[in-house]
């Protein structure tokens, strides 16, 4: 068994804890003997009572809402593994006199700055003092990890449980800390944990009494539910058959003591916040739901990730976490007004205006502009949210375009009502109306047909369906989070104007931040399709897809990416395919700078897409110079592909983030 299960622990980082924990339960089965068949649970998970003494505070970290701290310990709990040191890292918010305080257990191989750490750091940032409890075994990841694979066997599956047990009675050793901080609130500490602490979580709750409230994260129960059927541990389930556990049911008598769900009718009545992953394989979704039903069905938030993808979304659970506890813990009614400022179809705005002291904190301005020697686009609008004092939201946007060159000019202006209702916590859906005035003239006699067709004074009258989730941090510059938007309308002559053609269109946006050094990862995936149907012969010119430029793939002319006139004029396109990778990091103060790939491709019809051949690729670097109301944005880019134009740098200027 040993064998096989040390074969399972060198994969790479982010699949291994789970699988490491997964041996760390199963080896656990046998400390049994050391209690008899059934152990009580208060005297499995019992130790020496009081606060430690002999440990020195040493500072990390000092901000102006927290510092972090950080210091050490001996364990109560001796085990086999050679280091019994506890490490705890305590993050005390600044200027308080009295405050609350979570205890935060973290995954199997310790804490990450970029995820524990930042839950820690939004809490202590608010008020909320955070007490981060790690073993040894956690902390020395990758000795813990050699010492699994090296001495499975001599050191016994007692000695392995006993590690697991050391968790559950070092986070209650943690809150006998708190207790004894003088600025800590005693009756106002809360319990979070992540994955495998997570899991731990309830039987802490339980077992303890004294936590007022808790957050599961990525946590389920039934471990031999888990064991048995998780993809982490098929490859385990010979070595269980070998030692003659046959089915999960099996498996789950002998996990018990370390099952969350033995300890969960105790924790019924306490505010319980869970946050899960709706396509986990890891924790599968019967044990979410089983101890989620176990609790008393309290609340819970899914997350659209795997368990390990969840890195990715991470964003919006710490969002939910500290919502939890701000109510739970400092103020209930502020907490309901605690989330990210929402505008239909903008992650990203050029401009942000906050109108909370003009007509109230529930209506939002956008500004977003677009210019450039031959094209400029303006968009303004206002969005009144809780319309009515309910879920429904609604507004106005006024646009106006023009663009030229020496085949045409066109003017547009127009606008759009916009009327929704909040579907989840940070998903929408609404309607959008919009009519447009069009004028083109000066069409030169060389132009393409399609032009000379669309010339004259015509009105494009369009309904459209919008789907969307916004967990951005920020609308200027989101450092966390993600977007995803996913839009169907149609433009009809029966609604007033002078076009019938469809439009679909998708895209999503992720931003994810390392602490240290503070380097922010961006990423942008879209792509559209459109069509004309009835009388209409084509989809007019003027809103067919453009890319290049600024905003899309900067190493080439705005707008010149795609099907080409016999002069090498850009004639857009109905097929567009777009993506974004950019890495920005502080320089100093307010200018930030960054690296960027854009790659992007468009083309006539869905039968004449050539891929990935004719994608187009650029490359580039820039400056950005932050305020409180725009970013001023530099870039210089190179083309990667000739796209029938001079290989030459691009230099640009814009206000706002391209995405």
């Amino acid at each position: 068994m040993g064998g096989r299960k040390r074969q399972q622990v060198d994969e790479e980082k982010m699949k291994w804890p789970f699988a490491f924990y997964i041996m760390f339960f199963f080896a656990g089965t046998s400390v049994f003997s050391a209690y008899g068949e059934e152990p009580d649970p208060a005297k499995f998970y019992d130790y020496p009572k009081g606060a430690p003494s002999f440990y020195k505070l040493e500072s990390r970290e000092k901000t102006g809402g927290y510092e972090h701290y950080s210091f050490s310990y001996p364990s109560a709990l001796q085990t086999d593994y050679p280091n019994n040191t506890v490490y705890l890292d305590f993050y005390e918010p600044k200027g308080k006199e009295k405050y609350p305080a979570v205890i935060f257990l973290s995954h199997i191989a310790g804490g990450v700055p970029q995820i524990e750490g930042e839950f820690c750091r939004d809490l202590a940032s608010n008020g909320i003092a955070v007490l981060f409890v790690q073993t040894a075994y956690q902390k020395d990841y990758k000795f813990s990890r050699k010492w699994l694979e090296e001495n499975i066997r001599q050191c016994g599956s007692d000695a392995i449980v006993q590690l697991f047990r050391q968790i559950v009675i070092e986070a209650r050793r943690g809150i006998d800390w708190l207790e004894a901080h003088p600025k800590v609130e005693k009756d106002k500490i809360g319990l979070m944990g992540l994955s495998l602490g997570g899991i731990m979580v309830p039987i802490v709750t339980a077992v303890d009494g004294r936590p007022c409230s808790m957050a599961i994260i990525l946590g389920g129960g039934d471990m031999g539910k888990i064991m048995w059927n998780s993809f982490a541990t098929k490859t385990f389930k010979k070595s269980l058959e070998e030692e003659g556990i046959t089915s999960e049911g099996e498996l789950e008598k002998k996990l018990w003591i370390i099952d969350p769900l033995t300890f969960a009718d105790k924790c019924k009545g306490k505010p319980t916040l869970m946050v899960n992953a709706y396509f986990d394989s890891a924790i599968p979704r019967a044990s979410t739901d089983q101890l989620w039903e176990a609790l008393g069905k309290p609340q819970i938030v899914w997350i659209p990730s795997g368990h390990f993808t969840s890195l990715f979304t991470m964003g919006y659970a710490k969002l939910k976490t500290f919502q939890f506890f701000y109510a739970e813990l400092v103020d209930r009614e502020k907490a309901k007004r605690i989330e990210p400022s929402y505008y239909p179809e903008y992650p990203v705005s050029n401009f942000s205006i906050d109108a909370g002291n003009i007509i109230g904190n529930e209506t939002s301005y956008k500004v977003k502009v677009g210019t450039n020697n031959r094209y400029r686009d303006i968009r303004a609008g206002v969005i009144r949210q809780n319309l009515f004092g309910s879920g429904y939201f609604g507004g106005a946007e006024a646009l106006w375009r023009a663009s030229k060159d020496d085949r045409h000019a066109m003017r547009d202006a127009g606008g759009s009502l916009i009327f929704g209702s909040r579907l989840t916590e940070h998903t929408h859906g609404f309607l959008e109306y919009t009519y447009e005035d069009v004028n083109v003239d000066k069409i030169a006699d060389s132009a393409p047909q399609e032009f000379k067709n669309n010339a004259g004074r015509t009105g494009v009258s369009t309904l459209s369906f919008h789907w969307e989730r916004n967990t951005a941090n920020d609308n200027l510059y989101p450092t966390d989070g993600s977007y995803y938007h996913a839009g169907f309308g149609v433009a009809a002559k029966g609604m007033g104007g002078d076009y019938n053609f469809m439009r679909a269109t998708g895209e999503g946006r992720w931003y994810f931040t390392l602490p240290y050094p503070k380097i922010t990862f961006a990423f942008r995936g879209m792509g559209g399709w459109m069509d004309r149907y009835g009388e209409t012969k084509d989809v007019p010119f003027f809103e067919k897809f453009m890319l290049g430029g600024i905003d899309t793939v900067r190493g080439y002319k705005v707008n010149s990416i795609g099907p080409k006139d016999a002069d090498n004029r850009p004639l857009w396109g109905t097929v567009m395919l777009l993506g974004n990778a950019e890495m920005r990091f502080p320089i100093y103060k307010w200018f930030n700078g960054a690296l960027f790939y854009d790659v992007g491709g468009d083309w006539r019809s869905l039968n004449k897409v050539r891929f990935p051949v004719e994608l187009q690729n650029s490359i580039g670097t820039g400056l950005r110079f932050k305020t409180k109301w725009t970013v001023l944005r530099f870039d210089l880019a190179y083309p990667l592909n000739t796209n029938k134009e001079t290989r030459v740098p691009r230099f640009m200027f814009d206000v706002g983030l391209p995405f």
